[in-house]
């Protein structure tokens, strides 16, 4: 009988150990996964007027381009779309699905205005992809402020960005943002826009060379 307890106790206390040690691990690894959100402080939005003029504009540009919103889709993606008021514009959007990296970009050409854009879709490698996310975190994407504009430009442009990302649910913190920025409005947000644009271009003159793009 007393082998029996001490068998028992032996048990017991090999599977809490376990759990313990299950739940240390966990922690451990969500410390790690969330390490690049966790100093994120987010602004609030202060002009509300502002805000739905952006989403509304969003949704023309989406509809102008046959696009839909990266908004509640369970993988990671950027969609920046860019439009002049002369009437032409890009829209690139970089997707992380379960780790298949792609980048797709369509075009609205005007006449001669805006010729060196190109329509495709292709896959590409990890290594871009955490570039294009290194630019997203650098600028700060996440916590800048949403919305920036100039009403005392008649031939400006205007940058939309939103970004989707799910793994930060689990830390508490922002899934998805749109941003937009009306020229000449210029701080990080507008940088980054025109990196990411300045990006595309690199990438396309790489897959190009490459025959991936013809």
């Amino acid at each position: 009988m007393k082998k029996k307890m001490n068998m028992k106790l032996k048990c017991f206390c090999l599977v809490f150990i376990s759990i313990i040690l299950f739940r240390c691990q966990g922690n451990v690894q969500k410390n790690k996964d969330c390490s690049k959100f966790e100093n994120e402080i987010y602004q609030e939005v202060s002009d509300t007027s502002l805000a739905k003029e952006a989403f509304d504009f969003q949704k023309y540009l989406l509809e102008k381009f046959g696009e839909k919103s990266v908004k509640g889709i369970n993988y990671g993606a950027y969609h920046l779309q860019f439009y002049s008021s002369f009437g032409y514009g890009k829209s690139v959007k970089f997707v992380n699905k379960n780790g298949v990296y792609s980048i797709a970009v369509k075009c609205i050409t005007k006449e001669e205005l805006y010729p060196d854009c190109k329509e495709y879709a292709i896959r590409i490698d990890k290594e871009e992809w955490n570039e294009l996310e290194r630019m997203i975190y650098e600028f700060n994407f996440w916590t800048e402020e949403d919305f920036k504009t100039s009403k005392d430009v008649l031939d400006g442009y205007a940058y939309i960005l939103e970004g989707n990302r799910p793994e930060a649910k689990k830390c508490n913190k922002k899934i998805y943002k749109l941003v937009g920025r009306g020229s000449p409005k210029y701080d990080k947000i507008g940088a980054l826009c025109d990196y990411i644009l300045g990006y595309e271009s690199q990438l396309k003159f790489k897959y190009e060379q490459s025959n991936k793009i013809k």
